[in-house]
């Protein structure tokens, strides 16, 4: 115990750079990752789209029919994108499990084995969190730090549900402070960048062509930034696991 004590987590911002760096030279893969995700998710929502467009195209269809199918095709396709959506993030964790080897098309289809123990550890995660939160917002942060490498036991150890989140718990330990510290430094990073990426919309007016078009840039900006939070833990999770074997 006295000998995990003394060993320590790489300083907050070494591990930024590194995560900085890695990102960048794996851009280009980051992004076909997202783009093939995006061409999924697009599907659903243009079969929705081409749906509402019969009334312009056939003339007005107002049946009770017609609605109560618009609302289950509407249902059905935002559920959808949501499921392409959440493959996409998978995607990049399997990208990076692969140490950035194989065709993208391919990673993406694999993320599909992935969705359902990886909702159902996400959904175990929350119920916890949510649990403890019931009894202050104090413990709801704290086991919030907790768990907060369960998701990477399971795409990097295999671990599913409740053993994800034990493992998560153990690794985490008596780093709770350290974890908590380099995660609010990251988040602070992220939000300061966020804030100068959003900037120019202040000194524009609202609604006009260019705040629309920046918002979007920006929006675009905070995926393409995103995988800097996951390599980010990633190192801190790959940090205790040396530690803690």
């Amino acid at each position: 115990m006295g000998q995990e004590a003394k060993a320590k987590l790489t300083p907050v911002f070494t591990i930024l750079e590194q995560a900085i760096k890695v990102w960048w030279r794996n851009l280009k893969k980051f992004i076909l990752v997202y783009l093939w995700g995006l061409l999924f998710t697009l599907i659903p929502v243009v079969v929705v789209f081409l749906f509402f467009s019969l009334d312009s195209w056939f003339g007005p269809i107002n049946t009770v029919s017609f609605r109560v199918l618009g609302l289950l095709i509407l249902i059905i396709g935002a559920l959808f994108a949501l499921y392409f959506s959440i493959r996409t993030y998978i995607s990049i964790f399997l990208l990076v499990k692969k140490d950035y080897h194989g065709q993208e098309l391919d990673i993406f289809k694999e993320s599909a084995k992935y969705f359902w123990p990886y909702l159902g550890l996400v959904v175990l995660t929350t119920i916890f969190i949510l649990l403890w939160t019931l009894l202050l917002v104090i413990p709801g942060i704290i086991y919030s730090v907790f768990y907060c490498l369960a998701v990477y036991a399971f795409f990097f150890e295999g671990k599913t549900g409740l053993a994800a989140i034990k493992r998560s718990v153990h690794l985490v330990g008596s780093y709770w402070w350290p974890v908590f510290g380099r995660l609010v430094v990251l988040g602070i990073v992220m939000w300061l960048l966020m804030m100068i990426v959003s900037l120019p919309v202040s000194f524009v007016t609202e609604n006009s062509i260019f705040f629309h078009i920046w918002n979007a840039i920006t929006q675009i900006i905070s995926f393409l930034i995103g995988p800097i939070v996951l390599l980010f833990t990633y190192h801190i999770y790959q940090d205790l696991v040396k530690i803690k074997h």
